[in-house]
């Protein structure tokens, strides 16, 4: 038996395929989805589910909902009158075990081969791995994991086949819109094989969002309208709580809407048990229509749209290339979304596929295609030859494997059984026959029946010139027909690490990428980089190798995600060893079925190869976006987007003035939803938004019409940092060369030379870190600054102590401590700007 799971931000579901028939297994109340909900009540009882999903709307503080947004983040997910916690892995093991005991349920103990889980193709390394992880947590046994998109076009596909659709083969336009992810991908499918030409998507944007719109946008100002409740109710628990209830409400009545043209969001004063301000009890009785909710949701369905266009452009495609549009998940249900989608992009949309169940359908087809007997799972081949024993040697070829209801099986005689008046007949189990053909004038018997899904036997029969059967020359074959397969899932991000870069005297990190977006699963490959520093063995320091998912044209680490780590003890040396910077390191990099990186780092000069296996997600990588810490830290990613924005503005003017106001809008969005935020999962979303505007300011700058005004504004900046900290106390030959290094600069940007410009200015960045670091206020401003970021620190009992440490240095004026504490500190935080991303350590590699 093989499994497929969906396991999905609102409801999940499982579907066993043994081979022939295709099973969902439906829950304990006979739903076809499970919603993706616990509950913990006060006395420790877990339900999971519908019953949890419901109380939602009256114990909110008592259900986890929507933690599939938070895999791969440090985000507790709370149960406040049990007094517990978990994070968003424990609680999808949950949900997998319970999905896990519907299909006992309904078919009672059975041999499991291997499960599949859908996960979005926006998913990063850490959410990949976190969701390996909790099926390992859940008990499931061999588990791999596969993209939605993919899922999807193996079951539109299979789901054509079984209805004798012409349109099994074509070109598809996977539209993907869950509770948490929005997907896109253009599929091909030939001869039911499937091979996704391209990706694109929007990682945080999803049927959760929509419904924190209506919240915002609807229940919100009714309430204040009302009620006599402060402004920001968020902060206050019990208020919170109404919220919480509200938007339980709120999602009901956006359901609604897909099928009625309006609704009420209603809660009695019971339900919501709270009074305002003047001790009047708080109730929900507000109007909506699907007008108010398509004008809500309106602008993000157009960027669905829009990375839509964008991706069909990108990859070549014209509208009419695309056979229909399969939509996935339960948003795109609503009207706006079937109706609009298919109008602006000019395709078709197929709207039988049932978007709810339909990835588990496919996870649970791409599970069974998979070979789950070796170390590592494979796919299981799809061709085969098989050849006639006895004395007449014949070869067969045949598809092994097809989605195909008619085959071609090859015949291939030895010279010695040609041009003896053979004859040969191919009988199938289900009663076909090919009748007795000459082997002489025979290459292949074409349209062969495959009568049925799964096991197709043929006897393959050889008859000598007096028409007798010839026993030792008989033989057998089996086909199994599948509903589809798939070609290849490919990487649907580019994976960096950091290499230390020199420019101008200036050694900073950069990201040098290591596997290549689009690359085909699995893959493996080398490449070469260089110690950026001395280890020897019993050192107690290492190699670090950082690794992040790279945005195309973004070489910062500060404005990509780091997404976990591989180090290179000195422990793990020989005594005697000794590894020099510049040393050749060779990182031999593999990337298994389910994308989840692993490498070895081999040292020529010593004769070594570290298995350092997969990557280790460190907790620098993961963050937590609940409460204070949260809202804190989505506030500092906003200032220094703000902050950048605003510097683009003023550097370049009205060219890209259109763009820079597309990011002002955004970037105001974001600010009010963090001031209405009560949720991690909110926050979470404000900081990826923030991430991705950020990278967007850094492509507008790095254009070559803009490079000159914005090196321009850097030096400018640079100077009055120079004159105010360093001039008065560096000597004359110093201050010259800076000088001189101005007018280089000034002097290359008038003649179109960007690159010559750009190495004087590392140059003089050089020359003021140098002054900087000899001058006390300097590192004293900076630490101090510093204490009041404990919310960007990934490891809060180690910044605790540096910051004692610190002022322990500045104490008795130890200058060098209190540069050394720096360092460690910057080590310790999360990079909110690309200045601290230059001050924290150098990488362990260059290239």
């Amino acid at each position: 038996m093989y499994l497929g799971i969906d396991l999905g931000t609102s409801n999940s579901a499982i579907v066993g395929n043994d081979g022939r028939e295709l099973r969902l297994y439906k829950t304990v109340d006979g739903a076809d989805v499970l919603p993706s909900a616990i509950m913990i009540d006060r006395r420790g009882g877990m339900f999971i589910g519908l019953r949890a999903y419901e109380q939602d709307a009256f114990a909110p503080e008592n259900v986890g909902k929507k933690f599939k947004r938070l895999m791969g983040t440090s985000s507790p997910i709370e149960f406040k009158s049990a007094g517990r916690t978990m994070s968003a892995e424990d609680a999808s093991a949950e949900v997998l075990k319970t999905l896990l005991a519907q299909a006992k349920l309904a078919i009672g103990e059975f041999d499991l081969e291997g499960t599949v889980i859908t996960i979005p193709a926006a998913f990063n390394q850490m959410q990949c791995e976190a969701t390996m992880r909790a099926a390992e947590a859940a008990g499931i046994g061999r588990v791999g994991l596969v993209q939605e998109p993919i899922a999807a076009a193996m079951a539109s596909i299979a789901d054509r086949q079984r209805r004798n659709s012409a349109l099994k083969d074509g070109q598809f336009l996977v539209y993907d819109l869950g509770g948490g992810t929005f997907d896109v991908a253009i599929v091909q499918s030939v001869g039911g094989t499937i091979n996704v030409v391209g990706h694109g998507g929007i990682n945080m944007l999803g049927g959760t969002d929509f419904d924190r719109r209506v919240v915002n946008g609807i229940v919100r100002p009714w309430l204040m309208e009302q009620f006599d409740l402060p402004e920001d109710l968020q902060k206050d628990p019990t208020y919170q709580r109404v919220l919480r209830i509200a938007g339980s409400y709120a999602e009901k009545a956006k359901i609604e809407l897909s099928a009625r043209l309006s609704t009420r969001i209603s809660a009695d004063e019971s339900q919501i048990s709270a009074r305002d301000r003047a001790g009047k009890e708080i109730y929900l009785d507000i109007p909506f229509d699907r007008p108010q909710l398509e004008e809500l949701v309106f602008d993000q369905v157009e960027r669905s749209i829009d990375a839509c266009r964008k991706l069909l452009k990108e990859n070549g495609y014209q509208p009419g290339d695309i056979d229909r549009i399969v939509f996935i998940g339960g948003p795109t249900r609503m009207p706006i979304v079937r109706s609009r989608v298919p109008e602006q992009l000019g395709i078709q949309g197929d709207l039988d596929s049932d978007p709810m169940t339909s990835v588990a359908f496919g996870a649970a087809i791409f599970a069974e295609s998979r070979d789950w007997s070796g170390a590592a799972v494979t796919a299981k081949p799809t061709r085969a030859t098989v050849s006639a024993g006895g004395a007449i040697k014949i070869e067969y070829g045949y598809p092994e494997r097809t989605s195909d209801a008619r085959i071609r099986i090859r015949i291939r005689p030895q010279p010695e059984a040609q041009g003896k008046g053979y004859r040969l007949q191919i009988d199938s189990d289900m009663g076909w026959t090919s009748g007795q053909l000459p082997l002489d004038d025979t290459n292949s018997v074409n349209d062969v029946p495959v009568g049925r899904r799964g096991d197709n036997h043929y006897r393959v029969m050889v008859f000598d010139q007096s028409g007798n059967a010839i026993p030792d020359a008989e033989t057998r074959i089996v086909v199994k027909r599948t509903d589809a397969s798939s070609a290849g899932t490919p990487i649907t991000h580019t994976i960096a690490v950091t290499v230390v870069a020199n420019e101008g005297g200036i050694s900073k990190n950069v990201l040098n990428a290591l596997v290549e977006k689009g690359q085909s699963i699995p893959a493996n490959g080398i490449e070469n980089y260089r110690a950026a520093k001395d280890l020897k063995g019993g050192d107690a320091d290492g190699l670090d190798v950082e690794v992040y998912q790279m945005e195309p044209g973004v070489t910062d680490p500060a404005l990509n995600l780091h997404v976990g780590s591989f180090r290179l003890e000195g422990a793990e040396l020989d005594q005697g060893d000794i590894i020099r910077r510049g040393d050749l390191i060779r990182i031999h990099w593999n990337l298994d079925e389910n994308g989840i990186l692993n490498c070895a780092l081999e040292v020529p000069s010593i004769g070594r190869k570290f298995d350092t296996g997969k990557m280790f997600t460190v907790q620098g990588a993961k963050k937590n976006f609940e409460g204070q810490e949260g809202e804190d830290l989505a506030n500092s990613v906003l200032d220094t987007t703000t902050n950048e924005l605003e510097e683009l503005q003023r550097t370049i003017g009205t060219r890209s003035s259109a763009e820079a106001d597309e990011l002002n809008r955004r970037l105001e969005e974001q600010r009010a939803n963090l001031k209405t935020s009560f949720e991690a999962d909110t926050r979470r979303s404000i900081v990826e938004e923030g991430r991705a505007i950020r990278q967007e300011i850094s492509r507008i700058k790095n254009r070559p019409e803009n490079v000159g005004s914005v090196l321009t504004a850097e030096v400018d900046g640079l100077v009055q940092a120079y004159n105010a900290t360093v001039r008065a106390h560096a000597p004359r030959s110093t201050n010259d060369r800076f000088d001189a290094l101005l007018e280089q600069v000034h002097e290359a940007l008038q003649h179109g030379r960007p690159d010559d410009a750009r190495r004087s200015y590392s140059e003089m960045i050089a020359i003021f870190l140098d002054g900087a670091k000899e001058q006390p206020g300097f590192h004293v401003d900076m630490f101090l600054s510093f204490t009041r970021e404990r919310h960007l620190a990934t490891d809060k009992a180690l910044h605790d102590r540096l910051i004692a440490e610190g002022e322990a240095c500045i104490d008795r004026n130890d200058l060098s401590g209190l540069r050394r504490v720096i360092g460690q500190i910057l080590d310790n935080q999360y990079p909110t700007s690309a200045k601290k991303a230059a001050s924290a350590a150098l990488a362990g590699l260059m290239k």
